[in-house]
């Protein structure tokens, strides 16, 4: 059993989500706001926050700062939850070092898995030269890949690839784009060699369920998202995900 604090301004999401996380056994207290949730949070140090991101007197995204600075704080588990047409804010929740982001609407199942698994594993930190998303972590100094702590076999390209999604995440790349940012712009192979790649990378990360983050986007290509079903919005600005495929 572990103890959460879930901080959601929406009652009946609110209190859906605490039913849920007692009847799995957990000890759960609530808030609507984030003063209070940081009252709580300095006075019990949970083991793990569930925040929604848009909080009606502060942003989630301060609550999460605030758990991952303080002290013992530092060592909190924090999920973010949040609309899935708003893929920035759950973008800039991983940066800020949230453990997991999960898009409304929730679904039961998915939400005792996440919470499963954020619980097993140790807390995301800030560490340099280290990406993580979800339970994924690219130790880029070394250059070594852990999923759920589990050690990674890559190869080469595999692992490039897997960095460039993560140090890209959000933004849709077409597969031209990909060869040229990973295998050269002069590289001699063709464009399906990507798919290839992307392949064997879901296959690496299907059995810890990560395989949906590397997502396809129709008549555009691929896109690495925590965010689930996000494969049919328009792909973001910023000069990449223009239909090319």
């Amino acid at each position: 059993m572990a103890s959460i604090l879930v901080v959601d301004a929406d009652t009946a999401a609110r209190t859906s989500t605490v039913a849920l996380l007692r009847e799995l056994g957990h000890d759960v207290v609530e808030s609507g706001s984030a003063r209070e949730a940081l009252a709580v949070f300095d006075k019990q140090r949970p083991d793990l926050m569930v925040v929604e991101c848009d909080l009606p007197d502060s942003p989630g995204l301060n609550v999460l700062s605030r758990a991952k600075s303080q002290g013992e704080g530092s060592t909190a588990r924090v999920i973010m939850i949040g609309d899935r047409e708003r893929f920035d804010e759950l973008a800039e929740a991983l940066d800020a070092g949230a453990d997991d982001v999960i898009a409304k609407p929730l679904d039961p199942a998915e939400l005792a898995a996440r919470v499963g698994v954020c619980l097993r594993r140790p807390p995301a930190s800030q560490t340099p030269g280290e990406l993580k998303v979800g339970g994924i972590t690219i130790d880029s100094a070394g250059q070594r890949v852990f999923v759920d702590g589990d050690p990674i076999i890559l190869a080469p390209r595999e692992y490039y690839l897997l960095l460039f999604f993560l140090e890209n995440r959000e933004r849709v790349f077409t597969r031209d784009q990909l060869l040229g940012e990973v295998w050269g712009k002069q590289a001699d192979v063709g464009a399906r060699t990507v798919d290839v790649h992307v392949r064997r990378l879901r296959s690496l990360l299907e059995p810890y369920g990560y395989d949906s983050f590397l997502q396809t986007v129709r008549g555009s290509g691929y896109r690495f998202s925590s965010a689930p079903d996000a494969t049919d919005v328009p792909p973001l600005n910023g000069g990449y995900g223009y239909p090319g495929d």
